[in-house]
């Protein structure tokens, strides 16, 4: 069953939309749910939202899926799962017998810790990161966000500053798990800068571009100039730091954005190569096939195909 797709992106939104309590600690900014105490009917299917907030979700005993852009995560106890913002995601669950989930955006933090934490937050260049916790650790995690709850719930003065220092505490702990995979090579604090930058404008644009806000899709050009940096440094940085060039980058996140629209949403091939500023049908049809070696309306079929197999087995 496809998700419901939605064009919600804010924390009180997609929270009202699945029906989700909206205390006085959620706010645009914030948001803690323990899910095992809200009385979800199960199985779940969440709607698919493309948030402007990180999504961390601290599973101590539960399972089901996570669906972050063109990328599914299978969901177990001793799990944590976490993805950025401005990705479609949604979550399918069977189980939720202990489940935390927060939501939290970039500026919150930036509130209480301005500088140094671009790192933890680009989660190794990925849109969504996902690993399996020791039991000692994962009672670390679940005693942190028992800590977190109880904070959001009181009245006590700079709760919001004590909130911030735990969940960036959550996120170093989870940059040490992922540092060994990552391909980021970051060497000081103007690189770090720099990537984080061009990834959060690249993000921004498709976001702009899906929701009609937008109509020409930023290229190097467009990147140097909006961050104001000469477009052959900028290319080496970008290059040298993730191992790939802004090109790549750009492609790899059109190809990926392209492909869960065909999946997930009734919009036609039309609309869709509109939406990503291309202007001639057949020539998005290429490209989609020059990158994937798949034409898009074969991709769409064959992923109906499995879709209504797997509705019959039901």
């Amino acid at each position: 069953m496809k998700p419901v797709l939605t064009t919600l992106s804010t924390i009180t939104e997609c929270l009202a939309f699945m029906n989700l309590p909206i205390s006085a600690y959620n706010s645009e900014d914030f948001s803690f749910i323990k899910l095992h105490e809200i009385g979800i009917k199960l199985p779940f299917q969440s709607p698919t939202f493309r948030p402007d907030f990180y999504n961390l979700f601290i599973i101590i005993d539960g399972c089901g899926t996570y669906a972050i852009g063109d990328k599914e995560f299978e969901l177990s106890s001793n799990q944590i799962i976490i993805s950025r913002p401005e990705s479609f995601s949604s979550g399918y669950w069977t189980k939720i017998q202990n489940v935390c989930f927060m939501s939290f955006r970039k500026s919150f933090l930036l509130q209480y810790f301005p500088a140094s934490i671009d790192t933890v937050l680009d989660l190794g260049g990925e849109i969504g990161y996902s690993c399996d916790l020791t039991a000692e650790k994962m009672e670390y995690f679940e005693q942190t966000c028992h800590e977190m709850y109880d904070i959001a719930i009181s009245t006590m003065r700079y709760k919001d500053e004590l909130i911030a220092n735990l969940i960036l505490n959550l996120l170093f702990l989870i940059q040490l798990h992922q540092k060994g995979n990552s391909k980021l090579k970051l060497e000081n604090e103007k690189q770090i800068t720099t990537v984080s930058a061009f990834r959060q404008n690249m993000e921004n644009n498709f976001s702009q571009l899906i929701k009609g806000q937008d109509t020409s899709l930023m290229r190097t050009k467009e990147h140097s100039k909006l961050l104001n940096i000469n477009e052959n440094y900028l290319s080496k940085v970008i290059s040298n730091c993730t191992g790939k060039t802004i090109n790549e980058w750009i492609n790899e996140k059109l190809i990926e954005e392209i492909k869960y629209l065909l999946k997930h949403s009734d919009k036609s091939m039309k609309e869709i190569a509109e939406l990503f500023a291309f202007n001639d049908l057949n020539y998005f049809c290429s490209y989609f096939k020059s990158q994937t070696l798949n034409a898009p309306s074969a991709l769409r079929k064959d992923f109906n195909n499995i879709e209504k197999k797997s509705e019959c087995c039901l």
